[in-house]
């Protein structure tokens, strides 16, 4: 729908008009009108980085249910989804406010603590230990130890989680030092910040990445190598070929402008054909690789760069 008629849309139901509005999942996150009654129909949506259909969060499923109902506009408002019996409990849990907000930063700490050494937030492992008592990871630490791999009563000789804290700098920061990102001086603590560490830091590309990348660049590579190259990226760890895509993904690939040499059933395949799609604007029938193209082509801008980057180094 282009913008004229999505905003003559939006008017007509904003004045009374249209009384129902059916809008896609897309639409329903960036529709910002107030309504009596708001119903989600089906609670899974297509997550190209997982590469699977989830729940929605449950962050997503109160922005629209608070569009019922709202003070200025109406006096009360309802709210229902509609789901799988399977769903049913979680559900519950979630309008009861039941469902903690847990974090999961330990997974992205060395990549987040490579950040703050570019930046020159922290300049040895005291202060990157420091630093993480301003994160939120620190405050669930402390209320829920178990949840983080803790001991239950590890409170009671180690308050402040200092032994804990340091022990995740220590890995995050071997982690960096082994894959290039900065030179880790164990016995002073101190960090240095590398060409690959800068890289990562200004374009937002993880470790692993970059590591598979300056592992595998080669002076004499060409178009062929380089789509090969980026389909590799640890971004895209989680794209996996479904099997009703296996048939359209096979029509993409005879269309393709730069041969696939690697069979459709690999997701670096997919990964190439669905960026090789999006520039020579094929357009595609399924839903879960219109998802996948564009969660693809949201990194196709600055993964490259990082590429291009890393070979003037």
């Amino acid at each position: 729908m282009n913008r004229a008629d999505r905003q003559l849309v939006e008017d007509l139901f904003a004045d009374g008009h249209v009384q129902v509005l059916v809008p896609t999942a897309t639409l329903a996150w960036g529709v910002n009108l107030p309504a009596h009654t708001v119903i989600i129909k089906g609670s899974q949506i297509y997550d190209p980085e997982k590469g699977a259909w989830t729940e929605l969060s449950p962050v997503d499923v109160m922005q629209m249910l608070g569009r019922a109902g709202r003070p200025q506009y109406d006096s009360n408002g309802e709210g229902i989804i509609i789901t799988g019996h399977n769903e049913l409990r979680y559900y519950l849990s979630l309008m009861n406010q039941q469902l903690p907000i847990e974090i999961h930063f330990v997974s992205k700490l060395a990549d987040k603590l490579n950040a703050e050494i570019v930046l020159g937030t922290v300049q040895n492992a005291r202060e990157a230990s420091n630093w993480l008592t301003y994160t939120y990871l620190y405050v669930r630490m402390l209320k829920e130890p178990a949840l983080y791999g803790l001991e239950a009563d590890v409170l009671t000789r180690d308050s402040k989680l200092e032994e804990r804290r340091a022990d995740l700098i220590h890995s995050a920061a071997t982690i960096l030092d082994k894959n290039g990102l900065i030179k880790y001086e164990r016995r002073s603590g101190y960090f240095q910040v590398t060409d690959l560490g800068r890289i990562a830091s200004y374009y937002y590309v993880t470790h692993g990445t970059i590591s598979t990348y300056n592992e595998l660049l080669k002076p004499t590579m060409g178009q062929l190598e380089l789509f090969w190259l980026f389909s590799l990226s640890d971004e895209f760890k989680y794209v996996t070929v479904l099997r009703d895509e296996k048939m359209e993904l096979a029509q993409l690939l005879d269309r393709v402008p730069v041969p696939v040499n690697v069979s459709v059933e690999e997701p670096s395949a997919k990964i190439n054909v669905l960026l090789q799609a999006y520039i020579s604007c094929l357009k595609l029938e399924g839903l879960s690789l219109t998802s996948n193209m564009v969660f693809i082509t949201q990194n196709a801008g600055r993964l490259p760069r990082a590429i291009f980057e890393l070979v003037l180094k």
